[in-house]
């Protein structure tokens, strides 16, 4: 394909996806190595309706959570948008609930996720509005991510805006939204998840009367006896679909802790099903998809969108930071201490998702999980190494993402780790690996499943520091 096609200074690799909002591309940035995503939109006519829409965007890029697509850029031309992605590999939820039934680890894990999303956009007084299946999407590292926070639906004339499957009562009325609009959607989503059908449609069709009169079915008569789905979690999908917003849960509050206790009582053997369930229906990463056709205007004479004070890229960064240090030798003021704070750097670090296997082991501390784990060793890596980033499918570092297929496919790792944690009846073999510059070092420790957490903790974090001796 011609490699000039380009969204600014993004160059586009492959179509991604087609759909009403806009079409999703595959890009790259050469600047900073690392794939994107970019969506592009149609702007509205009005001129009030594209300010809105300007000053939405720039809300959602203020968004930082593991749990949300990040936002790197805002591009515009006289007639599109687009928005520059976190590239997430994997494929969204639409695509996994059309072959998978999944199971009720799966299911805590996708709407714990998505309810911290949206506990940090509320945070923000951010509405997503179309909290539907195609709009979230199961990362290669086993977790949920919520994108398409509904930009396009600010210019949109209709008093309905939001897709049929995510659609609130209120919401349809035309009446104002909040967070409990959003928990209604999530309520849905998890009534799909949990029953296999969604609750207020009929032949394929939303029941607007249904969805407006009367409660969907109770969702314990649609679960399979086998899934065995704690009551606490039944009451909570059923209170989140109240027709009035009043009777919902007020916050994400009740919701996050009802999806912990559910968590905390699953198996620790069930860690991380999501992605057991979720990798035959990755999306191929293949350079020979459809050639792409974007807005020419798009091109190279499109301008940045992307607002002041917290926004700008790592590169717009780094270059008003050569601009200042340039402008303090010219006025003799540069000092020791502004030169290292400037020229300071992270490690980064990956850590591998530990392997967990257990055998007819005993029963183990209740916070003892994988993402535990990776956090006591985190805890020991910064004490050895000062700042870190971390990249890995449990426990990394929001601001980071290190793209499947190795140190080609992203930015190298100056460390890599590996985490294996193996039970048979009380006894447990914590083993944990560092790989730096091609040398490989090991550490074993055994561990009691009857001794208390603060004694794991005090092992695990011994055995990784003296990786470092």
């Amino acid at each position: 394909m011609n490699s000039d096609i380009r969204v600014g200074p993004y160059r586009i690799l492959r179509l991604i996806n087609r759909g009403g909002q806009g079409s999703v591309y595959l890009g790259y940035d050469g600047r900073l190595r690392r794939r994107v995503a970019i969506k592009i939109y149609r702007l509205p006519e009005r001129p009030a309706a594209r300010r809105a829409l300007f000053r939405e965007a720039q809300t959602v890029a203020s968004l930082d959570s593991p749990r949300i697509v990040s936002v790197y850029d805002i591009i515009e031309s006289p007639g599109h948008l687009a928005l520059v992605m976190e590239y997430v590999p994997g494929c969204d939820l639409r695509e996994f609930l059309a072959s998978v039934r999944p199971s009720l680890a799966s299911v805590v894990t996708i709407a714990t996720d998505l309810a911290a999303a949206l506990a940090v956009a509320r945070q923000q007084r951010l509405v997503h509005g179309d909290l539907k299946a195609a709009n979230v999407l199961i990362t290669d590292g086993g977790r949920a991510k919520l994108t398409d926070f509904g930009i396009a639906r600010k210019g949109t004339e209709s008093k309905v805006a939001g897709s049929l499957s995510a659609l609130s009562p209120e919401q349809y009325l035309g009446e104002p939204l909040d967070v409990r609009s959003d928990l209604f959607a999530l309520g849905c989503l998890v009534y799909r998840m949990l029953g296999g059908e969604e609750p207020f449609r009929k032949s394929g069709q939303l029941d607007v009367r249904w969805l407006l009169e009367r409660p969907p079915p109770p969702l314990g008569e649609l679960v399979p006896p086998e899934m065995d789905v704690p009551r606490e979690l039944l009451e909570l999908v059923m209170q989140m679909l109240r027709r009035d917003p009043g009777e919902r849960p007020a916050n994400t509050h009740r919701v996050r802790r009802v999806l912990r206790e559910v968590n905390r009582d699953l198996p620790l053997s069930q860690g991380n099903s999501l992605l057991r369930e979720a990798r035959p229906c990755f999306r191929p990463e293949s350079p020979e998809d459809i050639p792409p056709a974007v807005p020419a205007a798009l091109g190279r004479g499109s301008r940045s969108r992307m607002v002041r004070g917290g926004l700008w890229s790592s590169l717009a960064l780094w270059s008003w930071r050569r601009r200042l240090l340039a402008l303090l030798f010219s006025l003799g003021l540069v000092v020791t201490p502004v030169v290292i704070a400037l020229q300071d750097r992270e490690t980064l670090v990956h850590i591998e998702a530990p392997a967990v296997d257990l055998q007819e082991s005993g029963e183990l501390p209740a916070q003892i999980s994988s993402t535990w784990l990776v956090e006591q060793v985190k805890t020991v890596l910064r004490q050895r190494l000062g700042t870190i980033r971390v990249t890995g499918p449990v426990g990394a570092t929001p601001v980071t993402v290190f793209y499947a297929g190795g140190d080609n496919a992203g930015e190298a790792p100056d460390e890599r780790f590996a985490l294996q944690l193996r039970c048979v009846r009380e006894i447990c073999a914590f083993t944990i690996s560092r790989e730096r510059r091609g040398e490989l070092h090991y550490q074993h420790a055994v561990l009691l499943t009857g001794m208390p957490t603060q004694q794991w903790e005090g092992i695990v974090r011994d055995a990784t520091g003296k990786l470092y001796e």
